[in-house]
């Protein structure tokens, strides 16, 4: 256990260790903030695109399980 406990501390020490502009996407980090709303924009867009992506995906398996279940009647 006490080396689990000494990687977990050197992790979160070179983490602790990493200047606030590496924690921010590139585009972010490279481009001058436009407009307050433009920027809460694309952190919202950008937190919220993952879960647009799952639900897309399962909407896809779940209608490709429909239409083989529709086609094989067996």
């Amino acid at each position: 256990m006490s080396q689990v406990h000494v990687a977990v501390s050197l992790v979160l020490s070179l983490l602790a260790l990493l200047p606030a502009e590496a924690w921010a996407c590139a585009t972010c980090s490279l481009r001058e903030p436009e407009s307050a709303v433009r920027s809460v924009l694309l952190v919202v867009g950008l937190m919220l695109t993952p879960f647009v992506v799952l639900g897309v995906g399962l909407w896809a398996v779940r209608r490709a399980s429909r239409e083989d279940t529709r086609k094989d009647p067996t």
